[in-house]
């Protein structure tokens, strides 16, 4: 079989591996893995806040759906909306106190003991792992982006 095909296939297997303890993680709470990557990047943000074309970008979904996460966080008290000083149709989505919380409820016992991913791996493999991980995102939203012209 093609190393193409296996290496895909792999990466199919492990997401969906990734997706059920996702699940487990998030049970207690009414978010979805990816709304709990966008409360990420709000905590990596500067004043904790970002527009939501700024999220449209890091977490590559489309601005409906980014919308929709942003609105849906809001109404659950995990950020708060707020409308551009200047330009009144820039919104900008920031952290709020619960968001916090959610964040490091779910991230800390996991940061305090090794990534299960990655047990039994050198500090070089994990960090080789990585960018290889990243060289396959940005080629893969290459060819899908190619896909869409044809």
């Amino acid at each position: 079989m093609n190393n193409g095909i296996v290496c895909g296939y792999l990466i199919r297997q492990i997401n969906f591996i990734w997706e059920r303890i996702a699940k487990q993680l998030l049970k207690n709470t009414n978010l979805s893995w990816t709304q709990l990557a966008m409360i990420g990047l709000l905590i990596e943000a500067e004043g904790n806040e970002l527009t939501l074309k700024q999220l449209e970008k890091g977490l590559n979904v489309s601005q409906s759906v980014i919308a929709r996460m942003a609105s849906n966080l809001t109404q659950n008290g995990y950020t708060e909306t707020i409308e551009g000083t200047k330009d009144k149709r820039i919104k900008k989505i920031r952290l709020l106190k619960k968001g916090f919380q959610c964040h490091s409820e779910i991230f800390a016992p996991m940061e305090q003991q090794e990534q299960p991913m990655l047990k039994g791996m050198s500090l070089g493999e994990k960090i080789l792992f990585q960018e290889l991980l990243e060289k396959v995102l940005v080629n893969s939203i290459e060819l899908q982006k190619e896909m869409k012209k044809i």
